[in-house]
């Protein structure tokens, strides 16, 4: 019996939040979503991990990926679908809207949910499940966020998966 290949999963954010965010409720800012009509370039849903099409309206709102306040958890703008839209589902493939990124921006969190200082790094798109990897080796990695390079937005929460 082989063992398994370790593995990554790309987390999305919690369809309950999406949900309560896209029937009009506030966002960690206490303000209620500001909406804009996508370009169709740009605009990657947080929900889904896919892009939001051209024409279709975009909810912009303030995001905290962390579980309580304290000096690290950074809340900052994220889009989202305005209608529903069906939760990613991790298979361990790099969500298109990562990939189409580029450049993405990946740092590694310890399970107090304080930034692990030295793993901060911009990294080509395509690289992140490698890296992902590289930093789970650290007994002291319990997640990796991807952000975006550019602006520093959240994208997904990176999790070990057939550890």
């Amino acid at each position: 019996m082989s063992a398994q290949k370790p593995n990554v999963k790309f987390i999305a954010i919690p369809t309950e939040h999406a949900r309560h965010i896209q029937a009009g409720g506030k966002d960690e800012n206490g303000l209620v979503p500001e909406k804009l009509i996508s370009d169709g370039n740009g605009f990657p849903c947080r929900h889904c991990l896919k892009g939001i099409e051209k024409d279709e309206e975009v909810l912009v709102i303030s995001y905290r990926p962390f579980p309580q306040k304290q000096p690290y958890a950074e809340s900052g703008p994220i889009f989202l679908h305005s209608k529903t839209c069906e939760a990613h589902h991790s298979n361990g493939n790099i969500p298109d809207n990562i990939q189409s990124q580029g450049i993405t921006l990946i740092r590694g969190y310890n399970s107090d949910n304080k930034i692990v200082y030295g793993t901060g790094k911009t990294i080509k798109s395509s690289d992140i499940k490698a890296e992902a990897l590289k930093m789970f080796e650290a007994d002291n990695i319990a997640y990796v966020h991807a952000r975006s390079a550019t602006n520093n937005c959240f994208t997904c929460r990176i999790e070990r998966a057939g550890f």
